[in-house]
């Protein structure tokens, strides 16, 4: 299976990219560079020359430069080990598998709630669904002036700004969960 997927998220964590390169390093036969590491981490360029400098510093890699200017690195007593055996549909990842660096935090639906408990709409234009919150400000707003309606269609606006944002949130962490189960 290729491991072409999108990217939602960079690591910029050292310890991560190195955990990444060490199975780079014993899943693949791939040489190690800078460029090889950011593809697969995924991180920066930059990021992944800083992590690979440093193990060399370090004495955990050693590099070359090769005729055509290419800096590969090689990793003593490197072997190719068996690939973990991808998750089962019939069992769900266990907590210790699911990744837990997020480069960002998604929307908080309580949050979401509580802004459009404010103002009708607020919620949803923080779960980024603009034209969610003009609607619902406008329909809300034509609610209140029958005093009744406009109470209710406040309260379905506050359940649906935290439901939107609850939504917001299981979409970014798929794409994590995603390159994680890919392979």
């Amino acid at each position: 299976m290729p491991y072409i997927h999108s990217v939602s998220h960079r690591f910029t964590d050292a310890s991560a990219i190195e955990a990444r390169l060490l199975e780079l390093a014993h899943t693949t036969d791939a040489k190690i560079t800078a460029p090889a590491l950011a593809y697969f981490a995924p991180c920066s360029l930059d990021d992944a020359g800083r992590v690979l400098d440093d193990l060399a510093a370090r004495d955990r890699l050693s590099m070359e430069v090769e005729d055509d200017g290419t800096i590969v690195y090689h990793m003593p007593g490197r072997q190719k080990l068996a690939a973990p055996p991808a998750p089962s549909p019939l069992r769900p990842l266990s907590p210790a598998l699911v990744p837990t660096v997020r480069a960002s935090h998604g929307p908080s639906p309580a949050l979401a709630g509580l802004l459009s408990a404010l103002v009708p709409g607020a919620g949803h234009l923080y779960a980024e669904r603009p034209i969610a919150a003009i609607l619902w400000f406008l329909i809300v707003g034509v609610g209140y002036a029958l005093v009744l309606p406009g109470l209710i269609l406040h309260l379905f606006s506050i359940a649906s700004a935290a439901s939107s944002a609850r939504r917001l949130e299981a979409a970014r962490a798929r794409p994590l969960l995603a390159s994680f189960s890919a392979r």
